[in-house]
């Protein structure tokens, strides 16, 4: 376990990400170049998008530094980067369907407040999390991130004004655990984030630290950190509240975490602002419409004009294989691309279904008996010794 913030790793790191940046970034202007050329104009084609549509997703691919992280995330290799980032567009023009948009569940600092290496710090109370019901918490930790990669969007769009200024690639996340108890975790979400958000959003994350940190999260901790990839694992610790006041200095901290700001909740939150609530950017967003009235709140949304079928649905007719409904000509449904990989996965998930919650019993029951004989030994050396 991290307990104390190893600012000289974090620091490698960050040096060692701007220059995978700088080394890489005609690879990556490169790579949009073929993304807006021919991909999405594949995508407007196969799904039939319209103007909106097509300068929603054309702002997302502009977005350099989420190309970048994508890029890197599949260890530079072109066609790995271009297949996730096709898979992500499909997504996101599907994902984004919200009549009324929560507001975002993640607090941001606003600029110029950011941690040593100019990144910006985000803050996560998780015992106000848990008071949202499920839907509500997904469809905010959805829009937060999102929110979270305009935001990182604009402060390199103000950058770009001065040469002189790094690029902003990732965030810190502060993560208060007071007031959580164990029971209260909610698997589902937790597997959700995992398998939905974080694949789509690959890299944000220069560092998590989690604060109020206790023995009885322990075992929770143990089990994530066998399931968590090293690099990863390197990026968590668990720093009291003089070390992280330490590392940030209090002029970036709120004072109920130690720090000579505002409260939290008084401090202006970028996520939160105007601008991001209605979806705005630097660009000019033209999908942004008046809701049809249904009741309730007047605000914004955007609808697309197809929704993607899961392979896995019981309403897709190619059960296993990605799907496309037309929102404007109903009954009308386009079979996606058929491949092996698809079929292997569709069976090794009907698999898991039936074997999954026995196989992660008995890993569980495995772990708790590790962690158990090791102290058991620590013990018995104590005592011998």
């Amino acid at each position: 376990m991290n307990n104390r913030i190893a600012r000289s790793v974090l620091e490698g790191n960050h040096k060692s990400l701007i220059d995978q940046y700088k080394a890489n970034l005609a690879d990556v202007c490169a790579l949009q170049s073929t993304l807006i050329d021919e991909i999405l104009s594949h995508v407007v084609q196969e799904l039939a998008l319209s103007d909106a549509d097509h300068t929603w997703a054309k702002e997302w691919i502009s977005d350099t530094a989420t190309i970048f992280r994508f890029l890197r995330h599949h260890r530079f290799v072109r066609s790995f980067a271009l297949e996730a980032i096709h898979t992500t567009l499909i997504w996101r023009l599907n994902a984004f369907r919200l009549f009324v948009l929560p507001s975002a569940l993640l607090h941001c600092l606003p600029p110029p407040i950011c941690d040593p290496l100019g990144r910006p710090l985000v803050f996560l109370q998780l015992s106000e999390l848990l008071t949202c019901g499920e839907q509500t918490m997904m469809d905010g930790l959805l829009i937060s991130f999102d929110r979270l990669r305009v935001h990182i969007h604009s402060l390199n769009t103000l950058n770009n004004e001065f040469a002189n200024r790094e690029i902003t690639l990732q965030c810190v996340f502060i993560i208060d655990l007071e007031g959580l108890s164990v029971q209260s975790v909610n698997l589902k979400i937790l597997s959700w984030f995992m398998k939905e958000v974080v694949p789509r959003y690959p890299g944000m994350l220069g560092a998590v630290f989690f604060l109020n940190y206790s023995w009885t999260y322990a075992m929770t901790w143990s089990i994530a950190k066998c399931l968590l990839p090293n690099s990863a694992v390197a990026r968590v610790f668990f720093p009291s509240r003089e070390e992280l006041l330490q590392y940030c200095s209090a002029s970036a901290l709120p004072s109920n975490y130690g720090g000579a700001l505002s409260p939290l909740h008084l401090i202006e939150d970028p996520l939160n602002s105007d601008d991001q609530k209605n979806f705005a950017s630097v660009a000019s967003r033209e999908w942004c419409m008046p809701a049809p009235t249904t009741g309730l709140p007047e605000t914004l949304h955007w609808q697309p004009s197809s929704v993607s079928i899961p392979p896995r649905s019981l309403l897709n007719p190619f059960f296993g294989y990605p799907t496309v409904a037309s929102l404007s000509r109903p009954h009308t449904v386009q079979q996606g691309r058929r491949r092996k990989r698809d079929l292997l996965l569709t069976l090794s998930v009907l698999w898991w279904r039936r074997w999954g919650t026995r196989i992660m019993i008995l890993l569980y029951f495995l772990i708790a008996v590790s962690l158990a004989r090791k102290r058991v030994r620590r013990v018995a050396r104590w005592m011998l010794g």
